[in-house]
């Protein structure tokens, strides 16, 4: 029986980890890394992955291999932005500069079974970081530093067929992702150093590495390499419940807040996206010296319906053309990133009536010895807070962010950033300090300095 089981479920398929978007010869780790995002991704001067200390090491036939891999950020950050001074209607202000950290563990289990079957699981455990300060100096907050799942992925596959991946878990889009440049520090606007900022002037991220969708309840399949050159990906995610789960059992009645919701009188309901499909071709080879990189996907989803008169706003599913290219020579890396479509910022979804969004990103990067340093742009353009019954705002909101900086390799699992972040957001009628309509504050800036620290195992 064991053997029929073993046999059947290699039909199925597992994990691939995000390769280095720093290199051109995109490299897939066996058989799952954890996110990349805060790592230097390239080895300077050979444009080769670096083995991550999450990554896997090949595994021996009916062998398992269990791991808590983990890393800690810290960091000190300088700088100014439109929310700090708020003395004109509460009397508060916040200091231009601030020290914090930041840990993550990441609990693994690999195995290859005797048939060739590769099946594990993996989580990505973070500590909650939202709470306020306390009151005590010396004082402990356990709201703050809770800690909770932020994925928890199973997979099964072989190297020949695939592997499938489940849970809640990076769609293809994520896993793929290339040309966004968030190799030369902790991820730029997508990492850690924007949490100095105050939250209403941190512009939105263009591309779909981001909680709003990776974060979900899906299935993914990551085929293998094809002619060693092509390879794809496609999920399917049936709502919005994330770790954990809250199934309809769940639910005492049908009502807000169930994962399973189809139709609601709910306006916030109805901005839930449903029956979410992610898929994505990439290209990765190389032509003498130069290394090439290439996405071409989709993200297509439903929503919520709206049965609550015509009254209050409605939405439109996604629908989301994403693309990335990316050109290496020895340790230099240009490339770009696009996505466009029916969607608003933070991957919500749009309401009816809405323009489409529109983002755009060019960077590059150049590794040299043991460090990496780069720069990228971006300027977004999504709805914003307009909608059907808000029409008072101008229909196009303007996002910008611009991140410069370099990563120090001091030793394997010992990282230095330098990162420095300029971003702005506009929409005319709109106050962003304030989180309703206004003539005041409808442009808001944020730019800062940090130097931080990476401790990986």
């Amino acid at each position: 029986m064991r053997k029929l089981l073993l046999a059947s479920v290699a039909m199925l398929s597992g994990t691939v980890g995000l390769a280095s978007v720093a290199s051109a010869q995109l490299q897939t780790q066996y058989p799952y890394t954890a996110p990349q995002g805060s790592t230097p991704v390239a080895t300077p001067g050979t444009g080769t992955a670096i083995q991550s200390f999450t990554s896997n090491p090949p595994l021996a036939s009916s062998n398992v291999t269990v791991r808590l891999a983990g890393r800690l950020t810290a960091y000190f950050a300088a700088g100014s932005d439109s929310g700090r001074n708020n003395s004109s209607v509460s009397g508060n202000k916040l200091s231009g500069y601030s020290m914090w950290e930041y840990a993550r563990l990441y609990p693994s289990f690999d195995a290859v079974a005797a048939n060739g079957l590769k099946f594990g699981a993996f989580l990505e455990i973070r500590q909650d970081n939202g709470a306020a300060a306390t009151a005590s100096p010396s004082g402990s907050n356990n709201s703050r530093g809770a800690l909770y799942f932020r994925r928890e992925t199973g997979y099964f596959g072989t190297d020949q067929l695939g592997f499938l991946r489940f849970g809640a878990t990076d769609q293809p889009t994520s896993l793929f992702v290339t040309g966004t440049f968030e190799n030369f520090n902790d991820g730029g606007w997508n990492g850690d150093v924007p949490n100095f900022f105050t939250g209403r002037t941190i512009p939105g991220w263009i591309a779909p590495d981001v909680g709003a969708l990776y974060s979900t309840t899906k299935v993914v399949y990551l085929s293998p390499k094809f002619f060693d050159v092509l390879d794809f990906g496609v999920s399917y995610e049936p709502g919005t419940g994330t770790v954990g789960g809250n199934s309809s059992g769940q639910c005492p009645v049908a009502g807000t807040g169930c994962d399973a919701l189809s139709s609601t009188t709910s306006a916030t309901e109805a901005a839930r996206r449903r029956n979410t499909l992610d898929a994505v071709a990439r290209v990765r080879t190389a032509v003498g010296p130069f290394g090439i990189a290439g996405t071409v996907g989709t993200i297509q989803s439903g929503h919520v319906q709206y049965n609550g008169g015509s009254s209050l706003t409605d939405y439109k599913g996604l629908s989301v053309l994403d693309a990335g290219l990316q050109l290496t020579y020895g340790g230099l890396a240009v490339g770009g990133h696009i996505d466009a479509g029916q969607f608003n910022s933070g991957y919500a979804l749009s309401p009816k009536g809405a323009g489409n969004s529109f983002g755009w990103l060019v960077g590059a990067s150049y590794a040299f010895g043991p460090a990496i340093v780069g720069a990228s742009f971006y300027q977004f353009q999504n709805p914003g807070a307009w909608t059907q019954t808000n029409t008072s705002v101008g229909q196009t909101r303007n996002e910008v962010g611009v991140a410069v900086g370099g990563t120090l390799t001091v030793a394997p699992g010992a990282y230095l950033f330098l990162s420095y972040l300029y971003g702005q957001r506009h929409q005319a009628g709109f106050d962003f300090l304030n989180n309703a309509n206004g003539t005041t504050n409808n442009n808001v800036k944020a730019q800062g300095i940090a130097l931080g620290t990476q401790l990986r195992w």
